[in-house]
């Protein structure tokens, strides 16, 4: 599939292409003061539709081209590829129109925005540019002035305990309907991470509750409007309660965490098995036919077609499917290997897995900038470097890859990646900002911030490769993370839920189960069975890994486990670990034991 063209417009007719858009950088500001012109920004996305309508109403106005083109500089600024300018210039939606001095100060922003209305604005921020300089100076400094109070106040750290799972799950489950499913009324978006919390809740504490909400919700999604019944595949979200009218997008992003919602909803029980497995086999069909790209990577999204999706099945076959983004984005391939690895194991999809990991091998192999850490987006060559969330998604995605595959060399590059983490994004004894420190500094880029979610999956990833190493300087750094958002994390409402799944998950007891066994022909058949065994346990969160005496001396000796016994596993809690299993059936006793004895 070619990649996309610098700039992407609606794929249906439209002019707005002949207005000059810049790219986003230094030299749009420099223009803007050599010739004393304010900037337009305009922020889109190749999936978004009323982007779409905006190029083919708006943008394609010989009035807005005129004007636009002769007394603004206009920046056009792709959403997926340059998440860090949206974070800080979205007003509300796709399309944002905003308009910035020459020191990427916001002046004005809307969203969409028709094109009277358009003409109407150009003009008004054009006369006050030039004959309002003085009040326009007054109001920015003012901004300014406010924003640097707040910025100077660094995030309070607090105590992390159990009443922060127990207050970000009141919110979760004050927005559940419990008649349609989902949270909130209209719109209604997935919200992935607030259902793996109620999977867990479900799986660990035996919360039936929770674990009926998380299903119903994923049933409905996928049994309405919002799921794609020809060519399977979740459309980004419900403009109704009911699910029954999608927006018509398809994103990577969403599809990598309902399908890890669905593979842990896969260990439930055989009867969440069933309904799970339903849901994923034709969703991975379409991500294998649709979005998933021949180098091991994955595509970002298919647009928003609503005539070509509203067709049945033979009607789609002579119509030209909606367009795809060949770029693959570093984040959501992470996230999707993330979801073909647990779905494999849950599903028992050896090809799954393999898909799973050749796609984690993509981004380390295509995407990956030795000490400046994983690019953003690659379309035949990688772009951008310097942003947390890639590095976040992909450091898990690698510790993923190392439980389910056994092979050490992703513990090894999670490792690297992590080392990296911790010297070029995060602050000294806190979290980490959203940008690295010798990232570009056009605008508001200058002033970083120190996103949650991101955070969150940092925190998960430092956790994990604790509990795994037994090395107390990454649960420090898991720890530092955490305690950065205890005291302001209330105001993110249910949006916090990934938040309160690693503190969860740095409070619990986790089950950690090592399996001992070498290569030797004689031996490796039980202990890959007991390693099998052990990933599909119902157990949610846990660790699991395979070690090799000779090879992994070291690791064991951290574990206090013994080495001259080989085809069994352990497992842990806390400082209990059981005798040794030497078959598979018996894993779950001896994790039930370990929960049980008392600590020492």
């Amino acid at each position: 599939m070619p990649a996309p063209s610098l700039h992407h417009f609606s794929p249906r007719p439209n002019r707005a292409h002949e207005i000059p858009w810049l790219e986003w950088g230094p030299e749009v500001f420099e223009r803007a003061r050599a010739e004393d012109k304010p900037v337009l920004l305009g922020l889109s996305a190749v999936w978004c539709h009323w982007c779409h309508v905006m190029d083919e109403t708006t943008y394609s106005d010989p009035r807005v081209i005129a004007l636009v083109s002769s007394r603004f500089i206009p920046v056009r600024v792709d959403n997926d590829t340059r998440p860090d300018v949206n974070g800080r210039y979205n007003m509300g939606g796709w399309p944002t129109t905003a308009f910035l001095d020459e020191d990427g100060e916001v002046l004005a922003g809307f969203t969409y925005v028709p094109p009277d209305r358009m003409l109407e604005l150009l003009n008004r921020v054009n006369e006050a540019w030039h004959t309002g300089r003085d009040e326009v100076r007054a109001r920015v400094a003012e901004v300014r002035r406010r924003r640097d109070e707040r910025e100077q106040a660094p995030l309070a750290s607090g105590a992390l305990d159990d009443e922060i799972v127990r207050r970000i799950r009141a919110a979760i489950d004050a927005a559940y309907d419990v008649e349609q499913g989902g949270f909130g009324d209209a719109p209604k978006f997935p919200h992935s991470d607030a259902l793996r919390l109620l999977i867990r809740a479900g799986i660990r504490d035996g919360d039936d509750e929770a674990l009926g909400r998380a299903r119903f919700t994923l049933q409905q999604m996928a049994g309405g409007g919002s799921y794609d019944h020809v060519e399977g595949g979740f459309f980004r979200y419900s403009t109704t309660r009911d699910w029954s009218v999608p927006h018509f997008e398809k994103m990577s992003e969403d599809h990598g965490g309902l399908l890890l919602a669905l593979a842990e909803l896969g260990l439930a029980s055989p009867e969440d098995r069933a309904v799970a497995r339903a849901i994923v086999e034709p969703t991975i069909g379409y991500l294998d036919h649709t979005l998933s790209a021949p180098d091991g990577g994955f595509y970002g999204s298919q647009d928003a077609d609503e005539a070509y999706f509203a067709l049945d099945a033979d009607a789609r076959v002579d119509r030209e499917r909606p367009y795809v983004d060949a770029r693959a984005y570093a984040s959501w391939t992470a996230g999707l290997a993330r979801a073909y690895l647990a779905c494999g194991v849950s599903f028992d999809r050896a090809d799954w897995v393999e898909r799973g990991t050749r796609a984690v091998d993509f981004v380390w192999s295509r995407m990956r900038a030795g000490t400046a850490g994983i690019y953003r987006y690659y379309d035949g060559t990688p772009h951008l470097l310097g942003l947390l969330g890639d590095q976040a998604a992909m450091a898990l995605a690698l510790l993923d890859a190392y439980e389910v595959t056994a092979d050490p060399i992703y513990l090894d590059r999670a490792r690297q990646l992590m080392r990296l983490i911790d010297e070029r994004w995060r602050a000294p004894g806190g979290a980490c900002w959203d940008v690295a420190r010798d990232h570009e500094q056009t605008g508001l880029l200058a002033l970083p911030t120190q996103p949650l979610a991101d955070n969150a999956e940092v925190a998960e990833a430092f956790l994990r490769i604790a509990r795994l190493t037994h090395d107390d300087h990454y649960l420090r750094i898991a720890d530092e993370t955490l305690r950065a958002f205890a005291a302001s994390y209330e105001g993110y409402g249910l949006l916090a839920a990934s938040y309160a799944l690693a503190v969860d998950r740095l409070l619990a007891g986790e089950p950690e189960i090592t399996v001992i066994g070498s290569a030797d022909p004689d031996i490796a058949p039980r202990a890959r069975s007991l390693h099998g065994a052990a990933l599909r346990l119902p157990l949610i969160p846990r660790s699991v890994q395979w070690l090799e005496p000779g090879r992994d001396d070291v690791a064991i000796a951290q574990l206090g486990l013994p080495r001259d016994r080989e085809a069994v596993a352990y497992a842990c809690v806390g400082q209990v670990c059981s005798a040794p299993v030497g078959y598979a059936g018996d894993l779950w006793q001896a994790v039930v034991e370990a929960r049980a004895a008392p600590a020492y």
